[in-house]
Protein backbone atom coordinates (compact mmCIF):
# COMPACT_ATOMS: atom_id res chain seq x y z
CA UNK A 1 0.00 0.00 0.00
CA UNK A 2 1.02 3.47 -0.08
CA UNK A 3 2.20 5.28 2.70
CA UNK A 4 2.17 9.04 3.77
CA UNK A 5 6.28 9.19 2.94
CA UNK A 6 7.52 11.46 0.20
CA UNK A 7 8.66 8.19 -1.87
CA UNK A 8 5.54 5.90 -2.92
CA UNK A 9 5.88 2.67 -1.77
CA UNK A 10 4.54 -0.15 -2.86
CA UNK A 11 3.87 -4.00 -2.12
CA UNK A 12 6.13 -5.94 -4.78
CA UNK A 13 5.31 -9.85 -4.98
CA UNK A 14 8.84 -11.76 -5.35
CA UNK A 15 9.05 -14.48 -8.27
CA UNK A 16 8.08 -17.97 -7.51
CA UNK A 17 11.58 -18.80 -7.67
CA UNK A 18 13.34 -16.03 -5.80
CA UNK A 19 15.33 -14.02 -8.49
CA UNK A 20 14.36 -16.58 -11.03
CA UNK A 21 13.20 -13.56 -13.83
CA UNK A 22 16.50 -11.19 -13.16
CA UNK A 23 18.64 -14.84 -12.96
CA UNK A 24 17.22 -15.40 -16.69
CA UNK A 25 16.39 -12.66 -18.49
CA UNK A 26 17.44 -9.40 -16.10
CA UNK A 27 13.90 -8.52 -16.24
CA UNK A 28 12.48 -7.03 -12.37
CA UNK A 29 9.19 -8.22 -11.84
CA UNK A 30 6.97 -5.30 -10.49
CA UNK A 31 3.36 -5.83 -9.28
CA UNK A 32 1.72 -3.03 -9.97
CA UNK A 33 -2.34 -2.14 -9.54
CA UNK A 34 -4.28 -0.75 -13.18
CA UNK A 35 -4.90 2.47 -12.10
CA UNK A 36 -6.98 4.35 -14.95
CA UNK A 37 -10.59 5.88 -13.77
CA UNK A 38 -10.87 7.58 -17.69
CA UNK A 39 -11.42 4.06 -18.93
CA UNK A 40 -14.56 2.63 -18.67
CA UNK A 41 -14.84 -0.48 -18.28
CA UNK A 42 -17.31 -2.57 -20.57
CA UNK A 43 -17.85 -6.08 -22.59
CA UNK A 44 -14.25 -4.92 -24.60
CA UNK A 45 -12.24 -4.38 -21.27
CA UNK A 46 -10.90 -0.84 -20.30
CA UNK A 47 -9.16 0.92 -23.13
CA UNK A 48 -6.20 2.58 -21.76
CA UNK A 49 -4.63 0.70 -18.46
CA UNK A 50 -1.59 2.47 -16.05
CA UNK A 51 1.30 0.28 -16.39
CA UNK A 52 4.13 1.83 -14.02
CA UNK A 53 3.69 5.14 -11.51
CA UNK A 54 6.19 8.10 -12.59
CA UNK A 55 9.18 8.83 -10.49
CA UNK A 56 11.24 6.71 -8.19
CA UNK A 57 9.68 4.28 -5.73
CA UNK A 58 10.67 1.84 -3.52
CA UNK A 59 9.75 -2.25 -3.67
CA UNK A 60 9.06 -4.25 -0.51
CA UNK A 61 12.14 -6.10 -0.52
CA UNK A 62 14.09 -2.93 -0.48
CA UNK A 63 14.75 -2.23 -4.41
CA UNK A 64 14.67 1.07 -5.51
CA UNK A 65 13.25 1.98 -9.29
CA UNK A 66 13.19 5.09 -11.16
CA UNK A 67 10.20 5.38 -14.35
CA UNK A 68 10.51 8.10 -16.78
CA UNK A 69 7.59 7.18 -18.56
CA UNK A 70 8.91 9.42 -21.92
CA UNK A 71 11.82 7.03 -21.61
CA UNK A 72 9.79 4.04 -21.92
CA UNK A 73 7.20 5.41 -24.70
CA UNK A 74 10.08 6.39 -26.81
CA UNK A 75 11.23 2.58 -26.70
CA UNK A 76 8.26 1.56 -27.54
CA UNK A 77 7.75 3.96 -30.65
CA UNK A 78 11.65 2.56 -31.60
CA UNK A 79 10.71 -1.22 -31.41
CA UNK A 80 7.72 -0.99 -33.58
CA UNK A 81 6.69 -3.73 -31.24
CA UNK A 82 3.04 -4.55 -29.47
CA UNK A 83 3.60 -5.89 -25.91
CA UNK A 84 1.81 -8.66 -24.93
CA UNK A 85 -0.35 -8.66 -21.17
CA UNK A 86 -0.14 -12.34 -20.10
CA UNK A 87 -1.47 -14.21 -16.21
CA UNK A 88 1.15 -14.01 -13.40
CA UNK A 89 4.10 -13.48 -15.61
CA UNK A 90 3.93 -16.09 -18.10
CA UNK A 91 5.93 -14.44 -20.36
CA UNK A 92 9.11 -14.23 -18.22
CA UNK A 93 8.63 -17.59 -15.69
CA UNK A 94 7.23 -19.99 -18.10
CA UNK A 95 8.25 -19.13 -21.57
CA UNK A 96 11.56 -19.84 -20.32
CA UNK A 97 11.25 -23.32 -19.37
CA UNK A 98 9.61 -24.10 -22.81
CA UNK A 99 6.22 -23.86 -21.12
CA UNK A 100 2.72 -21.80 -22.85
CA UNK A 101 2.26 -18.51 -22.29
CA UNK A 102 0.13 -17.18 -24.40
CA UNK A 103 -0.64 -13.46 -24.46
CA UNK A 104 -4.47 -12.67 -23.22
CA UNK A 105 -4.16 -9.20 -24.70
CA UNK A 106 -2.13 -6.68 -26.53
CA UNK A 107 -0.62 -3.14 -25.72
CA UNK A 108 -0.75 -1.38 -28.95
CA UNK A 109 0.52 1.80 -27.98
CA UNK A 110 2.10 3.83 -25.13
CA UNK A 111 1.47 7.17 -23.41
CA UNK A 112 3.23 9.21 -21.19
CA UNK A 113 0.87 10.85 -18.77
CA UNK A 114 1.29 13.72 -15.53
CA UNK A 115 1.33 10.59 -12.79
CA UNK A 116 2.92 7.28 -14.94
CA UNK A 117 2.52 5.19 -18.14
CA UNK A 118 -0.13 4.21 -19.81
CA UNK A 119 -1.07 1.68 -22.42
CA UNK A 120 -3.77 1.11 -24.83
CA UNK A 121 -5.18 -2.36 -25.21
CA UNK A 122 -6.88 -5.19 -27.14
CA UNK A 123 -8.13 -7.47 -24.84
CA UNK A 124 -8.37 -10.80 -26.43
CA UNK A 125 -11.37 -13.53 -25.25
CA UNK A 126 -9.43 -15.22 -22.68
CA UNK A 127 -8.08 -11.99 -21.59
CA UNK A 128 -11.81 -10.59 -21.42
CA UNK A 129 -12.83 -14.03 -19.36
CA UNK A 130 -10.16 -13.71 -16.77
CA UNK A 131 -11.16 -9.69 -15.75
CA UNK A 132 -15.09 -11.06 -15.58
CA UNK A 133 -13.85 -13.69 -13.57
CA UNK A 134 -12.06 -11.11 -10.87
CA UNK A 135 -9.54 -13.33 -10.56
CA UNK A 136 -6.98 -11.52 -11.66
CA UNK A 137 -7.72 -8.16 -11.13
CA UNK A 138 -4.33 -6.12 -11.34
CA UNK A 139 -1.68 -5.07 -13.58
CA UNK A 140 1.59 -5.75 -13.26
CA UNK A 141 4.29 -4.60 -15.51
CA UNK A 142 7.68 -6.38 -16.02
CA UNK A 143 11.10 -4.10 -16.83
CA UNK A 144 14.29 -3.87 -17.70
CA UNK A 145 16.15 -1.94 -15.38
CA UNK A 146 20.32 -0.38 -15.07
CA UNK A 147 22.39 -1.61 -11.99
CA UNK A 148 20.45 2.09 -10.25
CA UNK A 149 17.13 0.95 -10.71
CA UNK A 150 16.40 3.17 -14.01
CA UNK A 151 13.99 1.29 -16.05
CA UNK A 152 14.74 1.53 -19.79
CA UNK A 153 12.47 -1.23 -21.07
CA UNK A 154 9.11 -2.10 -20.79
CA UNK A 155 9.10 -5.74 -22.00
CA UNK A 156 5.21 -7.04 -21.06
CA UNK A 157 2.58 -6.74 -18.30
CA UNK A 158 0.69 -9.40 -16.59
CA UNK A 159 -2.84 -9.57 -14.49
CA UNK A 160 -2.14 -10.69 -11.24
CA UNK A 161 -4.10 -11.53 -8.11
CA UNK A 162 -2.04 -8.96 -5.71
CA UNK A 163 -2.18 -5.37 -5.88
CA UNK A 164 0.92 -3.27 -5.17
CA UNK A 165 -0.81 -0.16 -4.64
CA UNK A 166 -3.84 1.25 -3.33
CA UNK A 167 -5.63 1.89 -6.74
CA UNK A 168 -8.28 0.64 -9.10
CA UNK A 169 -8.56 -2.48 -10.30
CA UNK A 170 -8.60 -3.58 -14.04
CA UNK A 171 -11.63 -5.56 -13.25
CA UNK A 172 -15.05 -4.86 -12.12
CA UNK A 173 -17.60 -6.49 -10.39
CA UNK A 174 -19.88 -6.27 -13.68
CA UNK A 175 -17.90 -5.30 -16.84
CA UNK A 176 -20.85 -4.53 -18.51
CA UNK A 177 -22.61 -2.56 -16.04
CA UNK A 178 -19.82 -0.29 -14.49
CA UNK A 179 -20.20 3.54 -15.57
CA UNK A 180 -17.82 6.39 -14.96
CA UNK A 181 -19.52 8.75 -12.77
CA UNK A 182 -16.43 11.60 -13.26
CA UNK A 183 -18.52 12.99 -16.20
CA UNK A 184 -21.66 12.69 -15.04
CA UNK A 185 -20.74 14.61 -11.98
CA UNK A 186 -19.16 17.63 -14.00
CA UNK A 187 -22.04 17.78 -16.42
CA UNK A 188 -24.24 18.00 -12.94
CA UNK A 189 -22.09 21.05 -12.41
CA UNK A 190 -22.43 22.60 -15.42
CA UNK A 191 -26.35 22.22 -15.31
CA UNK A 192 -26.55 23.78 -11.41
CA UNK A 193 -27.21 20.10 -10.11
CA UNK A 194 -25.77 18.72 -6.90
CA UNK A 195 -22.67 16.16 -7.88
CA UNK A 196 -25.16 13.27 -6.63
CA UNK A 197 -28.02 13.81 -9.00
CA UNK A 198 -28.99 11.45 -11.40
CA UNK A 199 -28.44 10.57 -15.17
CA UNK A 200 -32.04 11.36 -15.57
CA UNK A 201 -32.12 14.85 -13.68
CA UNK A 202 -29.41 15.78 -16.05
CA UNK A 203 -31.66 15.13 -18.91
CA UNK A 204 -34.58 16.85 -17.54
CA UNK A 205 -32.85 19.93 -16.92
CA UNK A 206 -31.49 19.99 -20.55
CA UNK A 207 -34.62 19.52 -21.72
CA UNK A 208 -36.03 22.67 -19.63
CA UNK A 209 -33.40 24.42 -20.76
CA UNK A 210 -33.65 23.63 -24.42
CA UNK A 211 -37.69 24.28 -24.00
CA UNK A 212 -36.99 27.81 -23.11
CA UNK A 213 -35.68 28.84 -26.26
CA UNK A 214 -38.47 29.74 -28.64
CA UNK A 215 -37.27 28.73 -32.54
CA UNK A 216 -39.48 31.41 -33.58
CA UNK A 217 -37.73 34.11 -31.45
CA UNK A 218 -34.47 33.02 -32.36
CA UNK A 219 -34.83 33.33 -35.97
CA UNK A 220 -36.63 37.01 -35.54
CA UNK A 221 -33.34 37.95 -33.37
CA UNK A 222 -30.88 36.44 -35.96
CA UNK A 223 -32.83 38.61 -38.56
CA UNK A 224 -32.87 41.65 -36.87
CA UNK A 225 -28.91 41.17 -37.05
CA UNK A 226 -28.58 40.88 -40.31
CA UNK A 227 -30.82 43.96 -40.68
CA UNK A 228 -29.06 46.48 -38.07
CA UNK A 229 -25.43 45.06 -39.91
CA UNK A 230 -26.70 45.96 -43.69
CA UNK A 231 -28.04 49.40 -42.56
CA UNK A 232 -24.77 49.99 -40.81
CA UNK A 233 -22.65 49.04 -43.77
CA UNK A 234 -25.24 51.24 -46.03
CA UNK A 235 -24.74 54.01 -43.59
CA UNK A 236 -20.80 53.71 -43.63
CA UNK A 237 -20.97 53.48 -47.94
CA UNK A 238 -22.77 56.88 -48.09
CA UNK A 239 -20.45 58.43 -44.87
CA UNK A 240 -17.38 57.26 -46.93
CA UNK A 241 -18.93 58.69 -50.61
CA UNK A 242 -19.73 62.33 -48.93
CA UNK A 243 -15.82 62.67 -47.59
CA UNK A 244 -14.89 61.57 -51.27
CA UNK A 245 -16.70 63.52 -53.16
CA UNK A 246 -15.89 66.76 -50.49
CA UNK A 247 -12.37 65.98 -51.08
CA UNK A 248 -12.51 65.72 -54.66
CA UNK A 249 -15.10 69.18 -55.05
CA UNK A 250 -12.93 70.42 -53.07
CA UNK A 251 -9.10 69.58 -54.98
CA UNK A 252 -11.13 70.77 -58.35
CA UNK A 253 -11.74 74.31 -57.03
CA UNK A 254 -8.88 74.62 -55.69
CA UNK A 255 -7.65 73.83 -59.19
CA UNK A 256 -5.36 70.88 -58.14
CA UNK A 257 -6.61 68.53 -60.57
CA UNK A 258 -8.76 68.94 -63.41
CA UNK A 259 -12.44 67.14 -64.50
CA UNK A 260 -10.65 64.64 -66.28
CA UNK A 261 -8.52 63.16 -63.14
CA UNK A 262 -11.64 63.48 -61.14
CA UNK A 263 -12.81 59.38 -62.09
CA UNK A 264 -9.43 58.54 -61.45
CA UNK A 265 -9.02 60.16 -58.13
CA UNK A 266 -12.29 58.30 -57.23
CA UNK A 267 -11.20 54.61 -57.89
CA UNK A 268 -8.00 55.98 -55.68
CA UNK A 269 -10.53 56.86 -53.11
CA UNK A 270 -12.57 53.63 -52.96
CA UNK A 271 -11.46 52.17 -49.78
CA UNK A 272 -10.62 54.24 -46.40
CA UNK A 273 -6.67 53.54 -46.73
CA UNK A 274 -6.81 54.85 -50.50
CA UNK A 275 -9.36 58.30 -49.56
CA UNK A 276 -6.59 58.86 -46.65
CA UNK A 277 -3.76 58.20 -48.84
CA UNK A 278 -5.39 60.49 -51.90
CA UNK A 279 -5.88 63.70 -48.85
CA UNK A 280 -2.36 63.46 -48.12
CA UNK A 281 -1.41 63.74 -51.40
CA UNK A 282 -3.81 66.83 -52.07
CA UNK A 283 -1.87 68.29 -48.81
CA UNK A 284 1.40 68.47 -50.54
CA UNK A 285 -0.09 70.29 -53.92
CA UNK A 286 -0.25 74.12 -54.37
CA UNK A 287 -3.63 75.50 -54.81
CA UNK A 288 -3.31 76.08 -58.42
CA UNK A 289 -2.32 74.17 -61.54
CA UNK A 290 -1.08 77.69 -63.27
CA UNK A 291 2.43 76.47 -62.71
CA UNK A 292 2.20 73.21 -64.55
CA UNK A 293 0.21 74.90 -67.43
CA UNK A 294 -2.98 73.38 -67.15
CA UNK A 295 -4.63 76.34 -67.17
CA UNK A 296 -3.80 77.46 -70.43
CA UNK A 297 -2.60 74.56 -72.81
CA UNK A 298 0.07 74.78 -74.82
CA UNK A 299 -0.81 74.30 -78.69
CA UNK A 300 1.49 73.43 -82.02
CA UNK A 301 4.82 73.02 -80.95
CA UNK A 302 5.04 74.52 -77.70
CA UNK A 303 5.60 71.82 -75.49
CA UNK A 304 3.98 72.44 -71.45
CA UNK A 305 6.92 71.51 -68.81
CA UNK A 306 5.56 69.17 -66.44
CA UNK A 307 6.02 70.28 -62.91
CA UNK A 308 7.04 68.19 -59.86
CA UNK A 309 3.81 67.98 -58.89
CA UNK A 310 2.45 66.84 -61.58
CA UNK A 311 4.96 63.92 -61.95
CA UNK A 312 3.77 63.12 -58.75
CA UNK A 313 -0.08 62.99 -60.03
CA UNK A 314 1.02 60.52 -62.74
CA UNK A 315 2.67 58.47 -59.98
CA UNK A 316 -0.80 58.58 -57.98
CA UNK A 317 -2.70 57.30 -61.03
CA UNK A 318 -0.23 54.93 -62.62
CA UNK A 319 0.15 56.58 -65.61
CA UNK A 320 2.88 57.32 -68.16
CA UNK A 321 3.56 60.75 -69.39
CA UNK A 322 2.15 60.16 -72.61
CA UNK A 323 -1.05 59.00 -71.00
CA UNK A 324 -0.77 61.80 -68.43
CA UNK A 325 -0.55 64.83 -71.01
CA UNK A 326 -3.46 63.38 -73.10
CA UNK A 327 -5.80 63.32 -70.25
CA UNK A 328 -4.47 67.13 -69.91
CA UNK A 329 -4.79 68.16 -73.07
CA UNK A 330 -1.13 68.76 -73.25
CA UNK A 331 1.31 68.39 -76.36
CA UNK A 332 2.37 65.32 -76.41
CA UNK A 333 6.43 64.75 -75.53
Amino acid sequence: MLNNSPTSILSTLAPAVPGIAEAMTGLTVLDAYLADPAAAASQAGPEWIKLTPRGKFTARDGRVFDVDPELLAARFVQDGVDLPIDIDHATVKKAMFGEAAPAVGWVSKLEARADGLYGKVEWLADGLKVLAARTHRYISPTLKHDENGKAFWLHSAALVAAPAASMAAVASADLSTLKEPTMLKAIAAALGLSEDASEASCLSTVNSLKARIDPAVHQAALDQVKTLSADLDARNKADHQTKVDTLLDDALKAKKIVPAQRDQYAALCATTEGLAQVTALFGTMTATLGASGLDEKKTGGDLATLSAEDREVMKMLGQTEEEYRKANGLAAA
